[in-house]
């Protein structure tokens, strides 16, 4: 094996490793933001429950919401949740972008939307 051949074979072994990284952190990205939805999923289903049970106005459910948002770095926008009826007939929406970013330069490759519609149910 000459010295080319074998400075070759270290290039592409190089770009396979970058390659590698590149996928595995877009992968991460990804699949944290997937859990840290997931997780507000549920905060969510648990606030409607309570505050039908309660009667809570809808300030304060959008209020908790935000802030659950913010403790999960999810980008839930105030204007993304809409709170409809109370008590029996309650209903919460939420929607939001969250933008899946390319590693070290910062920029936005995939934009994943979530949308979540929960209703209060009687138990």
């Amino acid at each position: 094996m000459t010295l080319d051949e074998a400075n070759t074979k270290r290039l592409v072994l190089l770009l396979w490793v970058l390659v590698a990284i590149f996928y595995f952190y877009l992968s991460y990205d990804y699949i944290r933001v997937t859990m840290s939805d997931r997780q507000f999923t549920d905060y969510m289903q648990y606030v409607v429950q309570i505050a039908g049970n309660e009667q809570r106005p809808a300030k304060e459910i959008r209020e908790l919401l935000l802030v659950k948002a913010e403790e999960l770095a999810l980008p839930v926008p105030g204007s993304g949740i809409t709170v409809l009826g109370g008590g029996d007939s309650l209903n919460v929406g939420v929607n939001y972008d969250v933008d899946i970013d390319i590693p070290v330069i910062q920029r936005q490759i995939y934009t994943k939307h979530f949308e979540h519609n929960i209703k209060y149910q009687r138990k």
